[in-house]
């Protein structure tokens, strides 16, 4: 049992929020080992952030916009209009971690590689909800990486080999899968068959018939160095890759020992 569950995510308190900042300072370690600068972002994220990474294109189901009341007159109802330009929305809850760091890099040179981590909330509109496995809202660590493609695909090796060993460490024996986003739409097929063609995205997922992913690695070749302008000191589009690891499923499937701990934490 993850607290209290509500139908976004769980209520935490005592043990569970122990074993949610014990995972989260496992992989904050790993991050650390890479060279990885700790970033902390906000829970909006603008839309033109967002569509820039075109992910509107593949998940608009799954996006969220913030609202706000649509009168400011305490003596008439109050319905929801979205926050921001139009009827469109200026803002949306982050879907993900990432999508900040290419925005905080947009427009910019980089003249080494560059890794950064950072942990946040994520939110997504899931029809159906369950404990510690698929939540509106959620808490992800993740780790970009941003620079040239040898050096991006030895540190996605490199990271993928670091997480399965912390995951091992903590009794998450997963295996590791080719894989595509899960919930991409017809007009973005495409791009979810070049994923497991080329092997871009490769997931830790827990046993069992669900094929639960604890943790991905992604390779997005220059897609978010062209889309933000992120380039190379010699002007070409820096290439990138994403290590995330979703901190509730770690926590509600782990069984370890955290240092300071009295006892071992079973999910």
């Amino acid at each position: 049992m993850i607290g209290r569950w509500h139908e976004s995510g769980p209520t935490r308190a005592g043990d569970d929020l122990r074993a949610l900042d014990g995972v989260d300072r496992r992989i904050r370690s790993l991050a650390t080992s890479f060279g990885a600068r700790e970033v902390q972002y906000p829970v909006l994220i603008s839309r033109e952030a967002l569509e820039r990474a075109e992910y509107q294109l593949a998940f608009p189901h799954l996006l969220m916009s913030v609202c706000h009341p649509a009168s400011s007159d305490p003596g008439q109802p109050t319905g929801c209009e979205v926050l921001g330009a139009g009827n469109r929305g200026a803002w949306c809850l982050s879907p993900a971690v990432c999508y900040h760091t290419y925005a905080q890099f947009a427009g910019q040179e980089l003249d080494a590689a560059t890794v950064v981590t950072a942990r946040g909330r994520c939110f997504r509109a899931e029809r159906e909800t369950t404990p510690g496995v698929r939540q509106i809202e959620f808490e992800m660590r993740e780790l970009v990486c941003l620079g040239p493609a040898d050096r991006i695909e030895t540190f996605a090796n490199a990271a993928q080999s670091a997480v399965e060993m912390t995951a091992i460490e903590m009794g998450l024996h997963g295996r590791w899968q080719t894989a595509e986003d899960p919930f991409f739409l017809p007009a973005a097929s495409g791009k979810a068959l070049l994923q497991r063609l080329l092997k871009l995205k490769v997931e830790y997922q827990w046993p069992g018939p669900a094929g639960l992913a604890l943790a991905s690695v992604n390779r997005h070749g220059t897609f978010f160095g062209q889309r933000f302008n992120i380039t190379t000191p010699d002007g070409q589009p820096v290439h990138s890759a994403c290590v995330a690891v979703g901190l509730d499923r770690w926590a509600h499937h782990a069984q370890w020992s955290d240092e300071g701990d009295d006892k071992e934490t079973t999910r």
